[in-house]
């Protein structure tokens, strides 16, 4: 099975980018026309797709194909996996949030000493 469901290009909004879902031997595969796709990285196209959101949808009668790829990725491993991804990545944003925040402080005391004097 080969489906090809377009999307919305931010940069070039007149020229959709082309998702290919492949089903070949009992395996997904999913590729997308826009340059991170070309370099096979998780580009905003697929995800989307992927949750089965249809706001990146270059022609809006393409619901029902995306319905149907969605109602496959969610019966899927796929899905699962791409559940797990946005966890750890939400943990990752928020350690990242937390961090960017000490070194804030970090950068505020230290300037603080600077300007208060340091015992030589």
């Amino acid at each position: 099975m080969n489906i090809t469901i377009l999307a919305k290009s931010s940069s070039q909004p007149g020229t959709p980018y082309s998702v290919n879902f492949i089903i070949d031997d009992g395996k997904l595969h999913v590729y997308c026309s826009c340059p991170a796709g070309i370099y096979g990285q998780l580009c905003k196209h697929k995800t989307a797709f992927i949750e089965g959101d249809n706001n990146m949808l270059y022609d809006i009668s393409q619901q029902g194909l995306l319905a149907d790829i969605f109602s496959t990725i969610k019966a899927s491993s796929l899905f699962h996996e791409y559940s797990k991804f946005l966890k750890r990545k939400m943990e990752i944003e928020k350690t990242q949030r937390e961090l960017k925040e000490e070194l804030k402080d970090m950068k505020l005391n230290l300037a603080l000493r600077l300007k208060t004097g340091i015992k030589l």
